[in-house]
């Protein structure tokens, strides 16, 4: 019976594994110099909408913080876990205040800054994708680069995590450049592309017929198999060869550069597709050309429900006052960099 026992939990951690296995937090490979230009402006958008506001880079949060450099009691968490809250409908609940010092007690303390970086998630995820998310994480990115991450807390694939790096979130000021509005964006195109509507977890990678996700197998009309069996199936032999090292991704993005919406879109199709989808909400206008990148955009557009979700995420941010405004389309810091193509659903800090 104790053998029994054992064989279940190597099992449970098994599917565990294998379930969020793509969903790792990655390094970021290359930091390159060229990004394909696919703002689809007239050159005089500075804003990425038609509201911006001009960020002056000051912190006005009234926080509670005490200035307190000394240790908490909580619990031990992973490297940079602040806090831990329950999402509940349109509002989080703490759960865990994790043991942390110094800078990351700061920001513990100061949980009217968690609730401002949350006021702007719902702005940007719809209720019916709020639902979906069981868990809000408060962490630091300092320590590890990453400003935002998503993935499952079911193995269905019906609830998920979303991290926000609250140190990033305020760097330069809230929401500087639309940085955060970006991260949120792009965590929310994971969620929304490899969601339980869009991959089902049952269908093995073996028995898979269509673009196997990693979490699992995209459903045939989810919106990540029509990307990946109309603009990566063509050339997925010689991207999988271009996985052996930087060097190689850097020649693979360089030739199909006009595929990607960003060099960070070139990283697998769940980076690119995320990537789209940013383009595809802070862009002003549609497609700019017939290129494969514009295709993608287009391929956004072909879709009325993720239409809706541009235009909910546009107009609360258009009536939105103070911080919260969208970068220009292409402009953020990760649009510069090639992730590892082997891990995805995370958002690193470019240097």
């Amino acid at each position: 019976m104790k053998r029994l026992q054992q064989l279940k939990w190597i099992l449970l951690l098994f599917f565990a594994i294998l379930t969020i296995q793509s969903c790792e937090k990655d390094d970021v490979l290359i930091n390159g110099d060229s990004v394909a230009d696919t703002t689809g402006t007239d050159g005089n958008d500075n804003s990425g909408g038609d509201d911006n506001v001009d960020n002056n880079g000051n912190d006005n949060s009234d926080g509670d913080n005490n200035g307190d450099q000394g240790d908490n009691s909580g619990t031990d968490g992973e490297e940079g876990e602040i806090t831990l809250y329950k999402v509940d409908g349109a509002n989080i609940t703490k759960q865990t205040d994790y043991k942390v010092s110094g800078t990351d007690l700061e920001l513990q303390k100061d949980t009217n800054k968690h609730q401002e970086v949350w006021e702007l998630v719902k702005k940007i995820v719809p209720t019916s994708y709020l639902s979906k998310m069981s868990e809000f994480m408060i962490f630091s990115g300092e320590s590890s680069g990453t400003a935002g991450y998503v993935f499952p807390t079911e193995n269905d694939l019906s609830k998920w995590q979303m991290g926000i790096a609250i140190d990033f979130a305020y760097e330069g000021g809230f929401n500087a450049g639309g940085e955060l509005a970006y991260t949120i964006i792009h965590e929310f195109g994971h969620i929304l592309t490899l969601d339980i509507d869009q991959v089902n977890v049952s269908i093995s990678q073996s028995d898979c017929k269509n673009y196997f996700t990693g979490e699992g197998c995209a459903k045939t009309d989810s919106y990540i198999n029509k990307l990946q069996t109309r603009y990566w199936a063509d050339i997925w032999s010689e991207f999988e060869s271009a996985q052996e090292n930087e060097d190689k991704m850097e020649q693979f993005y360089q030739k199909h550069k006009e595929r990607y919406v960003t060099a960070y879109a070139s990283t697998n199709p769940g980076e690119d597709i995320a990537e789209v989808f940013a383009t595809f909400v802070t862009r002003k206008g549609g497609p700019n050309g017939n290129s494969i990148a514009e295709q993608k955009i287009q391929l956004m557009y072909d879709h009325p429900e993720l239409i809706s979700f541009r235009d909910f995420i546009r107009n609360n941010m258009a009536s939105a006052k103070g911080r919260s405004y969208l970068p220009v389309a292409g402009s953020w810091k990760k649009a510069k960099t090639i992730g590892h193509p082997k891990k995805g659903c995370t958002h690193k800090k470019a240097g």
